[in-house]
C-alpha cells in the first residue's frame, strides 16, 4: 500500500507494534498502581444494533471468576461524518459529563485476509465485498491490510480509504488442494482419518467399484492421511501469520477492531480425526485474546465449497457436513479468542461487513474496580454481562493489569 496519511505499524514475528501520529482519543491511560481498569464493551440488541443508555448496574464484570464492581458505564457513539483529527487522551476521570467519551471517536480496523483460503476467482468475490465495506467507513476512520499466511513486514493504518481500495485489489487467491487418485472430501478425511467404519465402506464401494480389495481401502487410508498432513502444514501457515499479527497488536494501545476474512480453517471436529491443529487454533486464540482486540471473523465458506467442487472432481455427499468441517477451526478460534464469527452461506457477504459496521458504531467504556490481586502484571481471564434480555456482549477475553499500587 502507497503510503498516503496514517499510522505505521510494523508488524512481523517477535517484532513489536510502533505507532506515530495521531492518537485516538478513547485510548484510556492509566498509572501502574490505578484501581481501576477501563474495558471497552459492545452491546447489541436484539436488532443488531449497539443498546444505550445502560448504567454501571446493568454491568457484571468477573475477572478469573471473581465478580468486580463497575464504578462507570460510558457511551461511546462513532462520529460517522467528522475527519480524522488528533486529539490527546482522554482518562476516566477527564471524560465528558455527558459520557460521550470526550472527542468525536473514530474507528480502527485491521482486514486480515487469509490468501491460502480461496481460490482466484473467490477470493475476488471476497474483496468485492471488501470493498464496500471500506467504502461503508466514516472518513475519520482508519483501516488497514493484512494479508496472510505470507504477510508483510509492515502495514499501514490510514484515512486514506482510496489507498486501502488500490490494496484489496492486489488480494490473491492461492488455495493449493493435494491432488490425489481418489475423490476424497473433506469431512470424508476427517472422518476417514478419525477411523469411522462406516465412512470407509461408503468411500470404498464408490472409489473401488465392484472389485474394491484390500489394497485399495489401504490406499484411500493413506491418502486420507496425506491430505490430513498437508492441511495441518496449511493451517500451521495461517497460524504464524494470525500469531505476527496479534504480537504485534498486543503492543498497541489503541481501540482495535480485527476483521478476518477466511474461505474456512479445516480443522478436524472429530476425536482422532486430521488435520489435528486444536493445539494451534489454541494458541493463536489466546493471543489474540491477550491483544484487547475486537474480533470479527467472517467465513465465507460457499466459496471455499465451489473452488472443492472446481477442482479435482471433490463431491461433497453432505454439504452441511463440509461447511462443518470447514467451519469447526474458525468456531473454535473465536470462541477462544472471544469473537465473534459470522458465516456467510450465501450471498456476496456484503450483510456480514454490514453488520460489523453497525455493531461497532458504539460502545460502552466500563471502568472496573481491582483488586490487589489483580495487579500482577499477568494475563487474567475476564467477563462481561448484561441484565439486557436477548442482547449479545462482545468483549476482550483476557486483560493484563500492571503490577504495582497497593
Amino acid at each position: 500500500m502507497t503510503r498516503r496519511a496514517g499510522t505505521a505499524l510494523a508488524v512481523g514475528l517477535g517484532a513489536t507494534l510502533a505507532a506515530a501520529g495521531a492518537q485516538d482519543p478513547q485510548r484510556p491511560v492509566f498509572r501502574a498502581g490505578a484501581a481501576l481498569i477501563v474495558v471497552d464493551v459492545q452491546v447489541i440488541g436484539r436488532q443488531g444494533a449497539p443498546v444505550p443508555d445502560l448504567a454501571p448496574d446493568d454491568f457484571e464484570v468477573r475477572i478469573d471468576r471473581q465478580p468486580r464492581r463497575v464504578v462507570s458505564a460510558e457511551f461511546v457513539r462513532i462520529d460517522t461524518t467528522a475527519a480524522a483529527r488528533p486529539a490527546a487522551p482522554v482518562t476516566p476521570e477527564t471524560r465528558a459529563p455527558d459520557g460521550s467519551g470526550g472527542p468525536a471517536a473514530s474507528r480502527t480496523f485491521v482486514l486480515a485476509v487469509d490468501e491460502s483460503s480461496f481460490s482466484p476467482r473467490n477470493a475476488l468475490a471476497a474483496m468485492q465485498a471488501a470493498r464496500r465495506f471500506v467504502e461503508g467507513l466514516a472518513p475519520g476512520d482508519r483501516i488497514g491490510v493484512f494479508k496472510y499466511p505470507v504477510y508483510p513486514k509492515s502495514i499501514f493504518l490510514t484515512t486514506d480509504h482510496q489507498a486501502v481500495l488500490d490494496e484489496l485489489g492486489h488480494v490473491m487467491g492461492v488455495l493449493d488442494l493435494p491432488g490425489g487418485r481418489y475423490r476424497l472430501t473433506l469431512s470424508e478425511v476427517v472422518d476417514i482419518t478419525a477411523g469411522d467404519p462406516d465412512v470407509l465402506a461408503r468411500v470404498v464401494r464408490r472409489e473401488c467399484g465392484g472389485g474394491a480389495t484390500a489394497s485399495c481401502r489401504r490406499e484411500i487410508v493413506e491418502e486420507a492421511k496425506l491430505f490430513g498432513m498437508a492441511a495441518e502444514g496449511q493451517v500451521a501457515q495461517s497460524a504464524a501469520g494470525l500469531r505476527a499479527l496479534f504480537d504485534a497488536l498486543a503492543d498497541f494501545p489503541e481501540r482495535k477492531t480485527v476483521v478476518i476474512v477466511s474461505g474456512g480453517l479445516l480443522a478436524s471436529d472429530r476425536v482422532g480425526g486430521r488435520p489435528d491443529v486444536s493445539g494451534l487454533i489454541s494458541e493463536v486464540g489466546e493471543r489474540a485474546a491477550r491483544s484487547n482486540t475486537n474480533l470479527y471473523v467472517l467465513h465465507l465458506d460457499t466459496s471455499f465449497i465451489d473452488a472443492f467442487s472446481a477442482t479435482g472432481g471433490r463431491v461433497s455427499t453432505s454439504l452441511m457436513r463440509e461447511s462443518s468441517a470447514l467451519a469447526s477451526g474458525l468456531d473454535r478460534f473465536a470462541g477462544i479468542a472471544g469473537g465473534a464469527l459470522i458465516r456467510v452461506e450465501a450471498g456476496t457477504g456484503d450483510y456480514a461487513f454490514e453488520r460489523v459496521l453497525r455493531e461497532t458504531s458504539a460502545y460502552y467504556l466500563l471502568s472496573v474496580e481491582v483488586e490487589p490481586a489483580d495487579r500482577d502484571g499477568r494475563p487474567h481471564y475476564i467477563s462481561v454481562s448484561v441484565n439486557v434480555r436477548g442482547a449479545d456482549v462482545r468483549s476482550r477475553a483476557m486483560v493484563v493489569i500492571p503490577a504495582g499500587g497497593g
